[in-house]
């Protein structure tokens, strides 16, 4: 076996012109096709769960329904009479009664996860082993390579690199293998014949590979895939030989109930969307490890190998079931020349799709496990929340602020991205395998969520892509620094992880009110929500950032296609928004049955938001969909703002003054939270206009246009009566 390229070839010094622009996209952050892969690992693990529960309820369902009884009697016993402080108590003790069994049906439900989760572990000794042998017998590449591959793991950061090997003669592809730490690169023989530079473009790519994470992920992913399969049959198994050997009932005769019939179809749907959604984000890392290994270098040598290989018609069947992409389909994305490609819709739907199911497993899990501790209800649907939106804010968030071409801060938002993410959310509520059994309750059961959830996550979508076409709009290219991605990770966060705890709230408060009580659950879930605290603090620090990014630049605020000096329009706006709520609510003093000057705080407080919800109106006359980004930052200000004063107005007469003043920001803040996130989908299909030299009479009308409709707002408010108040009978001022 001889080779016939003795070295590397030469370093090459490509010229601006056929050298990719991709190192500013590649900071040291997930990818969102690697997003993608974590959220597809976490919803087979937490179908592992449903597994087990069904496991608890065979083997133990019978104590924990007694013991749920008997906690249920002794809470009527022990709380008699009827009111919302005796059903408080009652609730809390049986909370307190069942949480040993609560907290024994979390665990075995974990065990199923676990089990998929060592499994899947196992796989990644199992499955690269078996590959290799199938492309065997492997032999050891000669040094030359092995020194060509060091050359190239240094220059794509790999820092242990892996070993070379050739495959059989009748391998046709490279591929990367081998468990954690153990890494191989095996190449077909048929690489020695190829020029030095297409020989290295091929080795470059698996490194892009192993850089990326690729290798580890891809095999957890199909272990985890193939270890979930025998744990979903263990119930099946397990409750067809109880019966059989204790009721002499047969397997047709057990499993022919409703139940086992939607748990086997959801199982066989689960498993066979996760193999397509695996096979289809494998594709898009493939593209990824080619636009990743061009770094620094020309892209003709792998263009010349694509353009070389042929790209066959493939059925869409045989596309859904492809590893890689075709090589026409590599070559079109390599002369984009952008890092990295595009978001699809598909890509969008399996983020919504997978999202949503992992929010509500997570959810009914930490619910199980939290109970009778302080952690339950709100914290533990947090959590869900939590660990939801860190997946989205990297499979949306950052996948569209890469993808934000530079000068597209006046370009079109993602629309038909936004609606695929809002289609997919109540998909995965409904398909999802946890909602078994529940068929007959309606959508999955929880019709609000299926309403809150994808208005709530979309608008979170929108806000995320009207930051991003700000960020570049002012800067002039997408986040280039560690510490930039740093910051876009983190808003896209809080962006994220608000939304979905105001959905989960307002899902709630809809399932208690019903859609005729739509604006108590409105105000319940916004400016009298118990997590109120902290949705204002994560909207004003939205704010904040929005406005650094748009003073971070020439220090002036225009629309787009307006002149520099329109951009005092904003600042006008936001003074004549909070200015015309302070002067409407100022003018009238409503007659409201009980409260005192409770109420006239919370008027106070409604009128704040009033001044925000106008600013936000008045942006969007004037800029269409692109005045999101500027009005994340100017409704906040025009709330704040109107806050202030109001609170001045009472200065000398504050018991509290600070506390005073903290209500003053957190209330008009978890409210216009909650309104920015109902009305950003929609806003993001408003058209924007161009707004020309001769035009700018139309900017100047924006402060008035803002203040007619803070007062008209604050008015209607003031009108309203106490419909939008919450008004305690014992309540005081602070």
């Amino acid at each position: 076996m001889t080779d016939t390229a003795t070295s590397g070839p030469p370093p090459l010094s490509p010229t601006p012109a056929e050298s990719l622009p991709t190192s500013r996209h590649w900071p040291g952050v997930t990818s969102s096709a690697g997003a993608r892969y974590l959220l597809l690992v976490a919803v087979l693990l937490l179908a592992g769960a449903f597994a087990g529960q069904i496991m608890h309820n065979q083997i133990l369902g019978t104590s924990w329904a007694s013991t749920t009884l008997r906690c249920i009697d002794e809470a009527v016993r022990a709380v008699p009479g009827q009111g919302v402080s005796q059903e408080f108590a009652r609730n809390t003790h049986v909370q307190d009664c069942t949480r040993p069994v609560q907290l024994r049906l979390a665990l075995v439900s974990l065990s199923g996860s676990f089990a998929v989760l060592l499994l899947g572990v196992a796989s990644l000794w199992v499955l690269p082993r078996r590959l290799m042998r199938q492309a065997g017998p492997l032999v050891k590449a000669p040094a030359e390579w092995q020194h060509r591959a060091a050359l190239a793991a240094s220059e794509t950061g790999v820092r242990r690199v892996p070993v070379v090997v050739w495959g059989s003669v009748w391998l046709q592809e490279a591929f990367t293998a081998g468990r954690p730490g153990r890494t191989r690169i095996v190449l077909p023989r048929g690489v020695r014949d190829l020029p030095p530079a297409q020989a290295d473009a091929i080795l470059r790519h698996e490194l892009a590979h192993v850089a990326a994470g690729d290798v580890t992920l891809v095999w957890l992913t199909r272990g985890v895939w193939w270890a979930l399969a025998p744990v979903l049959l263990v119930p099946t198994v397990t409750i067809v030989v109880r019966d059989r050997y204790h009721e002499h009932r047969g397997a047709f005769t057990v499993l022919g109930t409703s139940f086992w019939g939607e748990y086997g179809v959801r199982a066989l749907l689960l498993l066979t969307v996760a193999a397509l959604i695996s096979q289809h984000v494998l594709r898009s890392r493939e593209h990824e490890a080619d636009l990743r290994s061009l770094r620094g270098r020309s892209r003709e040598p792998l263009e010349s190998l694509l353009a070389g290989q042929p790209s066959p018609a493939m059925s869409w069947v045989d596309r859904a079931r492809a590893t890689h992409p075709t090589a026409a389909r590599r070559l079109a994305a390599l002369r984009q020349a952008r890092l990295p490609l595009p978001v699809s819709l598909l890509d969008v739907t399996v983020t919504g799709l997978l999202s949503a199911m992992v929010m509500n497993a997570t959810a009914e899990l930490a619910q199980a496990g939290f109970t009778g501790t302080s952690l339950t209800g709100g914290p533990a649907l947090l959590l869900s929340a939590l660990v939801t939106g860190s997946l989205l804010s990297v499979g949306w968030g950052i996948a569209v602020w890469r993808g934000t071409p530079v000068g597209g801060g006046a370009g079109p938002v993602p629309r038909g991205a936004l609606l695929a993410l809002a289609g997919s959310m109540p998909v995965g509520l409904v398909a999802q395998l946890q909602s078994t059994g529940t068929s007959g309750a309606g959508p999955s059961g929880r019709w609000p969520l299926v309403v809150t959830l994808p208005l709530a996550v979309a608008g979170a979508g929108a806000l995320s892509s009207a930051l991003a076409r700000l960020w570049v709009r002012r800067g002039g290219a997408a986040p280039g620094s560690r510490w930039g991605w740093a910051a876009a990770v983190g808003v896209n966060l809080v962006l994220f992880t608000g939304a979905l705890r105001i959905a989960q709230e307002s899902a709630l408060f809809l399932g208690l009110s019903g859609w005729r009580k739509a604006v108590d659950a409105l105000a319940l879930s916004g400016m009298y929500s118990a997590s109120a605290d902290s949705t204002a603090l994560g909207l004003a620090g939205v704010a904040l950032f929005a406005l650094w990014l748009a003073l971070r630049g020439d220090r002036t605020l225009p629309p787009p296609g307006a002149g520099a000096t329109t951009g005092r329009h904003v600042v006008w706006t936001v003074a004549a928004a909070a200015g015309a709520a302070v002067a409407a609510r100022w003018a009238y003093e409503p007659v409201v049955p009980q409260g005192g000057s409770l109420s006239a705080t919370q008027f106070d407080c409604w009128a704040a938001t009033c001044a925000g919800l106008a600013t936000l109106a008045a942006l969007l006359a004037l800029k269409g969909a692109s005045g999101l980004g500027d009005a994340l930052y100017a409704a906040p200000l025009s709330a704040a703002v109107a806050g202030a004063v109001m609170w001045a107005r009472y200065l000398g007469s504050w018991h509290h003054p600070l506390q005073a003043a903290a209500l003053y920001a957190t209330n008009p803040f978890s409210q216009l939270a909650l309104l920015l996130l109902a009305l950003a989908l929609p806003a993001a299909f408003l058209p924007t206009p161009t707004l020309g030299p001769g035009r700018g009479w139309v900017a100047g009308l924006t402060p008035v246009l803002a203040a007619v409709l803070a007062a008209a707002g604050v008015l209607a408010v003031l009108h309203s009566g106490d419909s939008l108040l919450f008004v305690p009978p014992t309540g005081t001022s602070p």
